[in-house]
């Protein structure tokens, strides 16, 4: 299989509802991470599925590391839409009898 097959087949994976998919939801800063003048070290892009997370030690120069998932949701995505679009149908397939897990 070339690289052209082999991008083709994992973007055909990706949009399989039957494969494992990995999500990730950054929850917002807590009242007290707020008023501890702590500073948010993620930063999200829906668009592309990827988080990429800074090392507040590190050189300023120091670039981002990058990680991608199938889907990624940020601070301000409500707790409702992220389970009616990751978890909503996993639960109606399982009621359908097919087997279906959501760890959290």
């Amino acid at each position: 299989m070339n690289a052209a097959q082999k991008q083709v087949a994992a973007m055909q994976a990706k949009k399989d509802p039957e494969c494992v998919k990995v999500v990730v939801r950054c929850r917002p800063m807590s009242r007290k991470e707020t008023e501890d003048a702590r500073q948010r070290i993620v930063e999200m892009d829906g668009k592309t599925g990827q988080i990429m997370v800074k090392n507040p030690e590190a050189d300023a120069r120091e670039a981002p590391k990058p990680f991608t998932f199938d889907q990624v949701y940020d601070w301000n995505s409500p707790q409702d839409y992220v389970f009616q679009t990751t978890a909503q149908p996993i639960v109606d397939s399982v009621l359908h009898g097919y087997n279906g897990t959501v760890f959290a």
